[in-house]
């Protein structure tokens, strides 16, 4: 899944704790406050009610064949041929953000979408952030990133970033986090 890169990024064990949780039907369980926030706030998104513009495409369904990745883009304005990703908060543009607007745009490639621009929206404080259209360097890094998420082993060797596990909603599950 796409969304899955930012979390990958963020941390590659998150992933398997997050199956864990999605295994309950219990959303109370594992969604924390900023994982509500980041809901509701993409509520137009996944209703469908962010624009009447018949150029702006939400929520669209997309699949890159040479990455084997499929997710849901947030915004197309075929207009401006500009890829927007929404998050309810932005404080630091981080690889995660990138990659996961790669993924889109380069799903939307292949499928005959022409992405120019690319944008990350803070609704929180409604700024945008412009992403450059990646370089090859930056494709490299995150085909890195991809192949890393292929052959990822829970059995690898870990190290953990104590600022990451310290806030991350999975760390109960996690036999690595030990909190100082």
């Amino acid at each position: 899944m796409i969304t899955q890169i930012n979390d990958f990024v963020f941390c590659p064990r998150s992933i398997y704790f997050h199956d864990i949780y999605k295994c309950t039907t219990d959303e109370e369980f594992y969604h924390q406050t900023p994982q509500k926030i980041g809901q509701y706030s993409h509520k137009a998104i996944d209703e469908n009610k962010y624009s009447s513009r018949q150029d702006v495409i939400t929520g669209l369904t997309v699949y890159s064949r040479k990455y084997n990745l499929v997710g849901r883009i947030d915004i197309l304005d075929m207009r401006e041929n500009l890829l927007i990703e929404r998050k309810y908060s932005v404080t630091a543009i981080y690889d995660g953000f990138k990659y996961q607007l790669y993924a889109q745009a380069l799903a939307l490639g292949e499928m005959g979408y022409e992405v120019k621009r690319m944008q990350i929206h803070s609704a929180k404080d409604n700024r945008n952030y412009e992403i450059a259209m990646p370089d090859q360097e930056e494709i490299q890094r995150f085909e890195s990133v991809i192949a890393a998420m292929n052959s990822f082993s829970m059995t690898q060797p870990f190290t953990q970033n104590p600022k990451k596990c310290e806030h991350c909603i999975y760390n109960p599950l996690c036999d690595v986090y030990s909190p100082a």
